[in-house]
């Protein structure tokens, strides 16, 4: 008898796993076969972003993917409000994410805020997370039934390294920076260029930032005004610039000096 019991109770165990296996209660959201949520198999998937499926998998690939899921119980409704409301979420947990990143890696901030902060501007991380955040995809949204009329939202969006990369491109494209050369001997300036890409000019805005001067100025009706400083104004007087405020970072030797000129407060 002990032996029929033991029997029906491991046949029952099986039949519990077998049907589990055929009615699963769950169901995944998942790119390229890379699976990002595991959710309640009476999920209603609203929307699935097929087209970055590669790049998730890819980023899954090289241990680099990060994604963020924002939720909130809203009456069916207030459906459109929940969607926002659920973004919002997930999008506040990719800030938090972003912001301790650019604080604790050296080389993104460097990326991001090398330039500017070469001139003695103080880095604002809240601005470029912002400007991350606000351009984030969407990549899944699905909502599930919670009691009558209501439903749970969800909204997920991911991390991609190379969006960094865009958006500290862009704020390089959008800075107004020269590169100047002054001729010591014929005591004027020999080249201007505007700088689109500061890697170019690696070499000297390095040295640059390790030995040289910055010098705030401005310049108003075409007349410069900077003070207590005559190599600057040498520097910058024939430099052609529009009325603004810039400030200048320079470095010499016995033949040159070397500068760059930022525009901005």
């Amino acid at each position: 008898m002990e032996r029929m019991y033991v029997l029906i109770g491991v046949s029952a165990i099986l039949i519990a796993g077998l049907l589990f296996l055929v009615f699963p209660k769950t169901s995944v959201i998942e790119f390229s076969g890379v699976v990002v949520r595991e959710i309640p198999k009476n999920s209603i998937i609203v929307e699935k972003d097929l087209a970055v499926a590669e790049r998730i998998k890819k980023l899954y690939e090289e241990g680099n993917l990060f994604v963020f899921e924002g939720s909130v119980t809203l009456p069916q409704r207030d459906e459109n409000k929940a969607w926002q409301q659920a973004a919002n979420k997930a999008r506040e947990e990719l800030a938090a994410f972003l912001g301790t990143k650019i604080t604790s890696d050296s080389s993104l901030n460097e990326k991001i805020f090398g330039v500017r902060s070469a001139f003695g501007y103080e880095q604002d991380v809240n601005v470029v997370v912002n400007n991350f955040v606000v351009s984030s995809k969407v990549i899944a949204k699905w909502k599930v039934p919670v009691k009558k009329g209501f439903f749970e939202y969800h909204v997920l969006v991911f991390y991609d390294p190379d969006l960094i990369e865009s958006v500290s491109k862009k704020q390089q494209q959008s800075m107004q920076l020269y590169f100047v050369v002054y001729d010591v001997k014929k005591e004027r300036v020999i080249k201007i260029e505007k700088v689109d890409d500061i890697a170019r000019y690696k070499e000297k805005f390095e040295l640059a930032r390790k030995s040289g001067k910055v010098v705030v100025f401005e310049v108003r009706n075409k007349k410069i005004i900077v003070k207590s400083n005559i190599e600057a104004l040498r520097i910058v007087k024939n430099a052609n610039l529009e009325d603004g405020k810039y400030r200048l970072l320079y470095v010499r030797n016995k033949e040159y000096i070397y500068a760059f000129i930022l525009k901005g407060e």
